[in-house]
């Protein structure tokens, strides 16, 4: 695996200082980088790694240029260049476009050309499968669902019947899209089972990561727009609606139908509540828990609160608990303190 300097310049708008000829064979760190690997700096702590760095090249903005002392790419976004190149130096191996013969595939299934079908396999009937996609070992495909081109599927997805994915997905292994949702109507002190009718569907461009779960919607539709990556081990509840290149890290749970504005991120194990509204372009910092809506544009939220020692969390614990009772007793003293005051000018 090997990509030249001048094809990545070109893929990424960077400008090259220095032999334009190298052939970069992979990418490291700067202080573990050896001839022909590239590194980049995206934090200036890191600066004093490229002193005595022998990476063959150094991806740096303009203002780090000059403490480097061999060849640059020059780019404002360094974790930019370092992310397009990753992509020629992947660990999974190119696949065999072919289909396995251990494959169960339904006479009414639609395939596009170019295709990789790995062992054990299961389509189901109607399924309709773009051009170029790459289909894990052991992966199911339900009834009536829908691929675009150039979608990967690892082993072990489950796609549930009516899922649609866009062009340009890839979901990891132990996803599962489109499984009921959790809805249970109360009825004389036991619980009824609300049959889920509706779909997931996905956008172009979308990563799912490993044991994921998108639940389909009880009516209409659960909706991951273009664009967004959704990391392992999230929940996303039934008729959940994500905006268009929302990131969402893992551990994170979100209930049944909210809607996220585009351009949101949320960080690690969030819990957010259902039924509530995040506006465009908001942050919810990791651990947070969203019981109302957020309406403000590009505001960051955060909740919990940071780690100390037990024995310290402990009392601040129970003063917690006494918060309100504390707030009762300072509004009574407020307004014997202003009373007092107000006696006295009479006086």
């Amino acid at each position: 695996m090997s990509l030249s300097l001048l094809e990545l310049a070109h893929l990424t708008g960077g400008e090259i200082r220095g032999d334009d000829t190298i052939i970069l064979t992979g990418i490291a760190a700067p202080n573990k980088a050896i001839m022909g690997e590239m590194c980049f700096i995206t934090d200036p702590k890191r600066i004093p790694e490229l002193a005595d760095s022998k990476a063959s090249v150094a991806v740096l903005p303009e203002k780090l240029a000059n403490h480097f002392k061999g060849t640059i790419l020059l780019h404002e976004n360094p974790y930019y260049v370092y992310a397009k190149a990753s992509q020629f130096f992947s660990p999974y191996p190119n696949a065999l476009r072919k289909i396995h013969p251990s494959a169960m595939i339904d006479s009414s299934a639609t395939l596009g050309n170019n295709l990789s079908i790995a062992a054990n396999v299961v389509i189901g009937a109607e399924v309709v499968i773009g051009d170029h996609c790459v289909i894990g070992a052991n992966t199911v495909i339900d009834d009536h669902c829908q691929l675009g081109e150039h979608c990967i599927l690892r082993s072990h997805v489950v796609l549930h019947t009516g899922t649609q994915m866009g062009m340009n997905g890839r979901i990891h292994s132990g996803a599962i899209i489109g499984d009921d949702g959790f809805g249970f109507a109360p009825h004389n002190k036991k619980w009824e089972r609300i049959e889920q009718l509706g779909s997931v569907w996905m956008g172009d461009n979308v990563d799912i990561g490993t044991n994921t779960t998108i639940d389909r919607a009880a009516l209409g539709v659960t909706h991951i727009g273009h664009g967004v990556k959704i990391d392992n081990q999230v929940q996303i509840g039934h008729g959940v609606h994500i905006g268009d290149n929302t990131v969402i890290a893992a551990c994170t749970a979100i209930a049944g139908g909210t809607l996220l504005g585009e351009g949101c991120k949320i960080g690690g194990a969030c819990g957010i509540s259902g039924h509530i509204t995040l506006a465009n372009r908001v942050t919810v910092m990791g651990m947070t828990r969203v019981i109302r809506s957020l309406k403000t544009e590009g505001e960051v939220y955060m909740s919990g609160t940071g780690i100390s020692k037990v024995s310290v969390w402990r009392r601040n614990a129970i003063r917690f608990s006494q918060l309100n009772d504390m707030s009762r007793t300072l509004k009574d003293l407020q307004k014997r303190l202003i009373q007092l005051v107000n006696d006295k000018d009479k006086d």
